[in-house]
This record gives structure tokens, C-alpha cells and sequence, in this order.
């Protein structure tokens, strides 16, 4: 294969391959977000995230 086919082939696949790692990107922050980890999404905030989750939780905990 030359190296014009090569380029051709690599142009037609390039949004091919982009869109699935986009796919499985989001499908494993949606699990990771499903465990409680939020550092993905929300880098910046993941600790006030969390205490405002357990609060939450805990405030629920208490009403039942």
C-alpha cells in the first residue's frame, strides 16, 4: 500500500475510531460516576462533591 492509500484509508476512518473512543469515554464515566467516583466529570470539585453526596444520604438515613 502506498502512502496516498494510506492517507485516503486513514482520513475515511479517523471519525470512525474518534466517535467510538468518545462512546466508550462516556460509557465509563457513566459507570464511574454509578460507583461514586466524580473525579472525571467534576476534577475541581470531587471533594465537595462527595461530602454534599453523604450528607445528603445521611440527612435520607435519618427521615426513614
Amino acid at each position: 500500500m502506498d502512502i496516498k492509500k494510506f492517507i485516503k484509508t486513514a482520513i475515511k476512518v479517523a471519525p470512525f475510531v474518534t466517535a467510538a473512543a468518545g462512546v466508550l469515554s462516556l460509557g465509563l464515566s457513566k459507570y464511574e460516576e454509578k460507583q461514586g467516583n466524580y473525579s472525571r466529570e467534576f476534577s475541581d470539585v470531587e471533594n465537595e462533591l462527595k461530602a454534599k453526596i453523604d450528607e445528603v444520604k445521611m440527612g435520607y438515613g435519618k427521615e426513614n
